[in-house]
């Protein structure tokens, strides 16, 4: 699959450069944005549909553990986990980790009683003692279409369950819908803690914060997997004993979430 992936797709994907996946990137400046990624997330319920998909998956699961690959900021577990607790009785064992842990991504997840690696750790390269199902959020479009191949070949031959969500859609409507978040970052960053003179600084008075998440959401867009070419990329995966399924859910008021799901069959192991 080429870098413009489906040739029946009227934006084709551009992998341009995001800010968030630099290395070089200023912590500071990283917490900014990963820390808006996190409380919009926990005040909209924006991945609140993935609930019965985590549900599956961990049903599926040999151990109650739950692997999150690039967490950022912590991303939207901890409200999941109160929603599968609530509406299916699971208790996961959550352990989020990322490329680049942040400091106030651990803190944050401490507060909320998962375990945040504070190592790095590369979605495609999973290290063995990392065990359980494997999650990302928002985190498929960071990768090329070889790199995504190459996770969901991973956790195919671990033969663990595997789920990614995203909300990042490449439309015209995906990316023209990221041109308001300038004003999603000014509004939700009352919300944020901790509320910094420097956070506010940096988004009310020099506007580093606005601009940089919006560059980011916008390459996000560009960067999204379509459907069917995740649907491609799992069939090119197919074998016995491990399940791929690739759909979209919708809640009313929320965006709409892609998703590819994993599960090994029971009766093979």
């Amino acid at each position: 699959m080429t870098e413009t992936a489906s040739t029946t797709a009227l934006i084709p994907r551009i992998h341009l450069f995001e800010l968030l996946d630099q290395d070089w990137y200023p912590r500071t400046l990283r917490e900014l944005g990963t820390d808006y990624l996190y409380t919009v997330s926990e005040k909209t319920g924006a991945y609140d549909a993935a609930t019965d998909i985590l549900a599956r998956g961990l049903r599926a699961s040999e151990t109650p553990e739950l692997l999150d690959l690039g967490s950022g900021g912590t991303g939207p577990l901890p409200r999941l986990c109160r929603l599968l607790k609530s509406k299916h009785g699971l208790e996961p064992h959550v352990v989020l980790s990322d490329l680049y842990p942040t400091v106030q991504g651990a803190q944050r997840a401490r507060e909320h009683g998962v375990d945040y690696l504070e190592r790095p750790v590369d979605a495609t390269r999973v290290p063995p003692d990392l065990r359980g199902m494997r999650t990302l959020f928002s985190a498929m479009h960071h990768l090329r279409p070889e790199q995504v191949r190459q996770v969901l070949a991973d956790a195919q031959e671990r033969n663990v369950p595997f789920a990614a969500f995203e909300v990042m859609r490449r439309t015209p409507a995906g990316v023209l819908g990221m041109l308001p978040v300038p004003l999603m970052v000014w509004l939700f960053t009352p919300f944020i803690r901790p509320l910094t003179p420097l956070r506010l600084l940096l988004t009310y008075v020099v506007p580093v914060a606005p601009l940089a998440s919006l560059w980011d959401g916008l390459v996000s867009a560009l960067r999204a997997h379509r459907p069917e070419e995740l649907r491609a990329m799992t069939a090119s995966l197919a074998r016995e004993g491990y399940t791929w399924e690739v759909g979209e859910l919708r809640k009313p008021g929320r965006p709409t979430v892609t998703y590819v799901l994993g599960l090994p069959d029971r009766t093979t192991r």
